[in-house]
This record gives C-alpha cells, structure tokens and sequence, in this order.
C-alpha cells in the first residue's frame, strides 16, 4: 500500500521534496491527466501555525501574478488536518542545478549570452511581480527555474513582500527558502527589503552564471553576510574576459551596495540585457537558454539545435549567395520603377499643384533620433517617460518637434533639456552630471567610454 496521501481529485504520483514544514509531491488530475505540483503542509504541522499562514500566504501572492516567467498557482485547498497548494509542475531544472554543473571542470568558462538569457527570464518574471506589488525577498538560484523549453521562471514566493501592506508576519524561516550568500546588503542588516533588493540578488546569480563563482565568497553565513555589507567582488572580466565592459557596468550596478546607486527598477535592468542580447539573440531566445544549460553540462534531452556540419553549412551559403542574386534583381527592378514613378510623379505635380503639397506634408512625418551621453550616467526620461540607460548605442526614434529631455543621477540633480527634431535629423545630447568625483564614478566613466559611448 502506498504512503502517497491524497489529494482528490488529484492522483499523487511521487514525492519530490519532503522538509521541516512542507512536501512536494507530482501530482495528475483524475480526469483532465494534467500533471501538477502540490506543495502541502506536513500533517502534524497544526493549521493554527504561522507556517500554515505563510502557505496560504503564498498562495494569495502567487494568484495576484500572471506571467509566464512566475509559476502559476492553479489552487489553494484547506482540508484538515491538511493544507496544499495546487502549483504548475515545471518539468526541468533550478538554476541551483545549472550552477552545481557549471562548476565542473569542463564547464569552467561559462558563455555569455546564455548567461545573460537566464538573468534575463529571471528579470522578466521579477518585472511583472514589482508591477503588481509583490517584493520576492528571497530570490537566488534555487528559486528560479529553466524548464524544458527554454522558458525561465520564479517560484519560492514564501517569503515575499507586499509593497502597499505591512510588513510580512512575524512567520517562522524554514531552513533553505533563502541563502545568506544571494542575500542584498541592508537585508543582512536586517532591514525591510524593496525592489531594489531583488536587483542585488538577481545581481549575484548573473555574477555566478558568467563566472561560475559566487562574488562573495565567506565560509559561513556569518562572514557572507559580512563580505556582502563591506567587500566587492572580484573584477568580472578577470574572472570572464569574454564579458564586454558595458555588460561588467551592468552587473556592478546590480550589486552596489547602496540601494539607491542600483537600478531603480528591474525592467531598466532587463532593457539593458536585452540591448546585450541584441534583435538575433532575442529572436532565439528560448534557444539561447537551452544551449546555455546544454553548455553548463545539464542534458536538455536534444532541446538544442546542434551546429550544422559542414556541408549543410555549405547549402546555407548555398541559399544565401542565391538570395543575395535575387535581392539584386529585386532591388535593381524597383529603383527602374522608382525612377519611372518620379518622372510620372514630376509631371503630375506640374499639372497639379496641390498634390505637390500634400506630398509634402506626408514626407514631414517622418521622425528623427536623438542620443544621449552623459558623464558618469544617467537614466534618460523623454516627454515624462523613461527610456533607457546611458551609454546606449541605438539613437531613440522620436516623432518632429519639441521633446523634453531629464537626465537623473541618484547622486546629482537632475538636469532637463529641450530638444527641437527636424524630419530625418539625428541629435546628439551630451550632458555631464553634476556628480562628485569619486573612484567609483571615475571607473563608470572609464567603462562607458570603453562601451562605446561617443
């Protein structure tokens, strides 16, 4: 007879997870045969308990979201003397297992854009939990999850933070729902963390996936806990040379100590890798996570695409010089029709005035592009609406006419400018930040400056 309990009407598969609170169990639904995840409380854990509170607390946070990128919650089910939550079973690995197989040998030299993939699922489903108020609190590599198709997502929401309600219960911790080590600084202090907060340890497991160390590196929570509050990191592109110098910006943004020298905001953070990333790389970008773990030694079961050998690769330069010909051909025909269209044009215009106008004021909407460096940085806000993050290399588009322009330092005032675009101008904005010089911000401008910024 079997020790599965039950939870009707689902049929337990197996246990996955047992803990001082709390099991895990694969679950599938008598008649729908839609497999489940049920996280429930330990029988003799009492429904009167703090930690039966923080389950259901769970469940309540996890049915505010609806992302992709944050597990889903199908039910939550009181049933005494038992309490469970009915999850979406995510078929695949925690980063904490693509971590401990990156650490081998053969996997010492982790690649970048797979590394920057997975921080960027992770900082999608994080954007839509800051979006509906809901602070993770304690987000490391055990609470994000890969699954077989490439699709990133946050669970661990047991201790998450309402940001319009107190502060959380005074609940019980459960030994592993958070690690010193991923851990942001004022919350080693003890302090109520914030979105900001989330930025620090998202930072922390970028650093470890582009280098397969942890940047902090104290034996003990204690000593972490100290190395986090007072030490940085070791240089990234020592650890990876294949890290580019806006993308080490990025991370040490992430894991400034003081919460205000940090993104503001995670989504600023996820445009920021996507602009790493680039238009190809975000077009394969489930692709792009598989073969990140395939690389990290975790088996996706062929869920990658194998490099083409060499004479399929042949075929493709094959296919390619003969759509380069036709594209010619293509090109060469339209411009004997545009050159056609302009002498029709020409002489329909004589003949009529007014659609000589109208020609005219079409051609008007056509927009400019502004780009903006500023010495160190700045976060760059046009018409009331916040855009990006210096150095950028790709100018804003923008309709013709006046624009208004604030660039903002945490450590500088703010400074507003008005930009006038003309049809098809491009208008470069160089503004320096009235920042006190240190050697920090000494470095950010070294790092802007080797990132390309003109």
């Amino acid at each position: 007879m079997s020790d599965l309990p039950e939870f009707d009407p689902y049929l337990t598969l197996r246990r996955l997870e047992r803990g001082p609170s709390y099991e895990l169990f694969l679950a599938r639904h008598a008649s729908l045969a839609r497999q489940v995840w049920i996280k429930a409380l330990r029988p003799e854990v009492p429904l009167s308990s703090s930690v039966a509170r923080r389950l259901e607390r769970e469940g309540e946070i996890l049915a505010r979201l609806n992302h992709t990128g944050v597990i889903a919650i199908h039910d939550c089910v009181k049933h005494a003397p038992r309490l469970w939550l009915v999850l979406e079973a995510v078929e695949g690995w925690s980063l904490a297992d693509v971590l401990a197989a990156q650490r081998g040998d053969a996997f010492a030299a982790p690649d970048v854009a797979g590394a920057v993939a997975l921080a960027l699922g992770a900082a999608r489903g994080l954007q839509h939990a800051h979006q509906a108020g809901v602070i993770h609190g304690a987000l490391g590599p055990q609470h994000i999850l890969v699954s077989e198709r490439g699709v990133v997502k946050l669970t661990g929401l047991s201790l998450a933070l309402l940001d319009e309600g107190p502060d959380r219960d005074a609940l019980d911790t459960e030994p592993g729902l958070s690690e010193a080590g991923y851990l942001s600084p004022e919350q080693a202090l003890g302090e109520r963390p914030d979105a900001r907060s989330d930025l620090f340890s998202l930072g922390v497991v970028l650093y470890e996936l582009l280098t397969g160390r942890h940047p902090f590196h104290g034996s003990g929570e204690r000593i972490t806990a100290h190395e986090i509050r007072h030490l940085q990191p070791p240089s990234l592109r020592d650890a990876n040379p294949d890290v580019s110098p806006e993308l080490e910006r990025i991370v040490q943004r992430c894991l400034e100590k003081a919460p205000e020298r940090r993104f503001t905001a995670v989504g600023q953070l996820a445009r920021a890798l996507e602009h790493i990333l680039g238009s190809e790389g975000l077009g394969e970008f489930d692709a792009l996570v598989l073969q990140a773990l395939t690389r990290r030694g975790v088996r996706t079961a062929g869920a990658t695409r194998a490099p083409p050998d060499r004479s399929e690769a042949g075929e493709q330069r094959q296919a390619q010089r003969g759509l380069r010909r036709a594209l010619i051909g293509l090109i060469a025909t339209s411009a004997l029709l545009l050159i056609g269209g302009a002498l029709l044009s020409g002489w329909l215009e004589a003949q009529h005035p007014a659609a000589q106008t109208q020609s005219k004021q079409w051609t008007s909407a056509t927009g400019g592009e502004l780009l903006v460096v500023a010495e160190p940085w700045a976060f760059v806000s046009v018409d009331g609406e916040q855009l990006e993050t210096t150095p950028f290399a790709t100018p804003l588009r923008l309709a013709p006419g006046e624009h208004f322009v604030r660039l903002e330092h945490p450590n500088a005032p703010a400074e507003s400018r008005r930009v006038q675009l003309a049809p098809g101008q491009r208008v470069v904005l160089a503004v320096t930040m009235g920042v006190e010089r240190t050697a920090s911000d000494a470095g950010a401008a070294s790092l802007a400056h080797d990132a390309g910024a003109p």
